[in-house]
C-alpha cells in the first residue's frame, strides 16, 4: 500500500497540475483511474494503490 508521504506528495502534485483533490472526475482517466475508481474520493484512490503504481503516478505528475 502507498505510504502517507507518497499520498500527500501525490495530492500536492495533482493540485499543482490542475486536478481536483476532493472527488475524482473523468479527467483522472488520463492518469489510469478505472471507471469504478473515478466515482470516489481522490485520497481513497491513492491510498489503495501499491507503492509501484503510486510511484509511477508521482513520476508522471512531476514531469
Amino acid at each position: 500500500m502507498a505510504t502517507e508521504k507518497q499520498i500527500n506528495y501525490a495530492m500536492a502534485l495533482l493540485k499543482r497540475n490542475g486536478y481536483r483533490t476532493d472527488y475524482m472526475d473523468a479527467s483522472f482517466k488520463a492518469l489510469g483511474a478505472r471507471m469504478k475508481e473515478r466515482s470516489g474520493r481522490v485520497r481513497d484512490w491513492l491510498s489503495e494503490m501499491d507503492k509501484s503504481r503510486i510511484s509511477d503516478l508521482i513520476s508522471a505528475l512531476a514531469n
